[in-house]
């Protein structure tokens, strides 16, 4: 008798077809920008989201997420204050927010407010982890220091 095969699971197939997708894109946000932009890493170059891509975000996935403040000090001086938090479970992009809030709050707070001038984070829907050299260069590239600190209410 025949051994009896995997059952096919449409959505196992979608999930590993997304990781494939995003294999070098990670998701950036800072103040200065109108919402998330996507980057490929390995070009360095921020790109458009297709279709395609959009779907593949969509997919719950492990993140990586890599929290920043900016500040600038009196003499003019850029500097940044971070924290990467790998997620234990799935979660889709959209549900991203709630989960390192706690996190940016803690982070926010060990800034000066009189030296704030941004808050940011990138995300990788793989799990890739950042350098502050390489996370620096990113948030140089979207003109993260660029802006003034919104007011919060």
């Amino acid at each position: 008798m025949p051994k009896k095969r995997k059952a096919y699971n449409k959505f196992k197939q979608l999930s590993r077809f997304a990781d494939h997708i995003l294999k070098d894109i990670v998701v950036c946000y800072t103040t200065r920008e109108e919402g998330c932009r996507l980057l490929n890493v390995k070009k360095q170059c921020l790109i458009v989201p297709d279709n395609v891509m959009a779907n593949a975000i969509a997919f719950p996935h492990f993140w990586s997420c890599y929290l920043a403040v900016f500040g600038r000090t009196a003499l003019g001086e850029e500097y940044m204050k971070s924290e990467q938090i790998i997620t234990q479970a799935k979660h889709c992009q959209e549900d991203l927010a709630p989960t390192f809030e706690k996190y940016h709050a803690e982070l926010i707070k060990r800034v000066p407010e009189h030296q704030r001038i941004g808050v940011g984070w990138i995300a990788s829907p793989n799990g890739v982890e950042l350098t502050e050299k390489e996370a620096g260069a990113i948030f140089a590239k979207l003109r993260a220091w660029d802006g003034a600190m919104p007011e919060v209410s």
